[in-house]
């Protein structure tokens, strides 16, 4: 799968499949800040990609969150940290960290956003170097949808059983989430 730049109004945005080569999750905290220190322009935010519902789910709270700054309505103060919630349906950074944060031994997700497209090229390579690019683990699948509506408390019914009013659902979702 190639990777994109997504052009979100004045952002743009990457978003970049992932298995770790790094043993100690608690590694991640510095190698993430480190990426970020790069490029102080890029915002960059870490999730599970259990909870990732495609690409096209984490654009669509990507957008949500875009707004929310612009119209200075965050439930957060860095945007990195109001995408994290919108994305795990909370408003508890603890929580957020907990079920959606990233684990040892397992696939993750990397969003990146910029107005500086540059910067945000900068950082992806660095990403590459870094980590085993995967964007496979970004497909919708049967199995994140039940991961998904267990979190949400949502039967996994024939309803839901279709992507695209899934993603909508869940995007939906997002926005319901405030301070």
């Amino acid at each position: 799968m190639r990777q994109r730049v997504y052009k979100l109004a004045d952002t743009y945005a990457s978003i970049i499949g992932f298995r770790t080569k790094i043993t100690d999750a608690r590694d991640y905290g510095s190698i993430i800040r480190d990426l970020g220190n790069m490029c102080g322009q890029v915002s960059l935010q870490a999730v599970n990609a259990d909870f990732i519902y495609g690409v096209e789910h984490a654009i669509e709270v990507l957008k949500i969150t875009l707004e929310a700054k612009r119209r200075n309505i965050m439930i957060a103060k860095k945007a990195e940290t109001d995408l994290l919630l919108r994305l795990l349906y909370t408003t508890q950074i603890s929580v957020a960290l907990r079920s959606g944060g990233l684990k040892n031994n397992n696939y993750g997700c990397f969003i990146l956003f910029s107005t500086n497209k540059s910067q945000l090229l900068t950082v992806r390579k660095n990403i590459g170097k870094l980590f085993e690019v995967k964007n496979e683990v970004l497909t919708a699948n049967k199995k994140k949808r039940e991961i998904i509506s267990g979190i949400l408390g949502l039967p996994v019914n024939k309803t839901m059983s279709d992507d695209k009013p899934f993603t909508k659902y869940l995007s939906e979702r997002a926005c319901l989430i405030t301070k």
